[in-house]
C-alpha cells in the first residue's frame, strides 16, 4: 500500500485520527478533511486513490460526496469507501445506490479496512512512464 494516496473525510476527530494513523502505518499518503466541501476540494486537486468518506458530516454529507464524485469527470475515479454508524439494510442499499464501492459500520476493525484497501492497490493500474522513459 506504499504511495496510496488516501483521503478521509470525517467530522469526529477521534475516527479522523484513527484512520489516519492506521492508514500512515501502512505506508498511504494520508489526506484528512472534516467535512464534504473539503473533501470535494481534495478530489478536485487531484491524485486521490482511495476515499475514506463519513455519512454524516457538515456542509455535505458523505453520500452526497459520493454522488457527486460518480458524476465528475475525475481519471482514474478514486475507490470510494463509505464508513457510516448506519447499519440497516436500507442504509447500507442507500450508500451502493449513491456510487460507493464499499461499505463499512463503525466501529471499523483494522484488519479488515487494511484487507480491503489491499485489494484496491491490487486493482490500480500501473503508472504510466512513458513520459519519463521516453516510450
Amino acid at each position: 500500500m506504499s504511495g496510496l494516496r488516501v483521503l478521509i473525510a470525517e467530522d469526529e476527530s477521534v475516527s479522523r485520527r484513527l484512520l489516519q494513523a492506521s492508514l500512515t502505518k501502512w505506508g498511504c499518503d494520508v489526506v484528512s478533511t472534516v467535512d464534504g466541501e473539503d473533501a470535494r476540494a481534495a478530489l478536485l486537486a487531484g491524485g486521490i486513490d482511495v476515499c475514506i468518506l463519513d455519512w454524516e458530516m457538515p456542509r455535505m454529507t458523505g453520500v452526497e460526496v459520493c454522488q457527486w464524485l460518480r458524476t465528475a469527470d475525475l481519471k482514474p475515479a478514486p475507490h470510494v469507501i463509505l464508513l457510516t454508524s448506519k447499519k440497516e439494510p436500507d442504509d447500507i442499499q442507500a450508500g451502493y445506490e449513491a456510487g460507493a464501492d464499499d461499505y463499512f459500520v463503525k466501529p471499523f476493525q483494522g484488519d479488515e479496512l487494511h484487507s480491503r484497501i489491499s485489494q484496491v492497490t491490487q486493482r490500480l493500474p500501473e503508472p504510466d512512464c512513458s513520459a519519463v522513459w521516453g516510450n
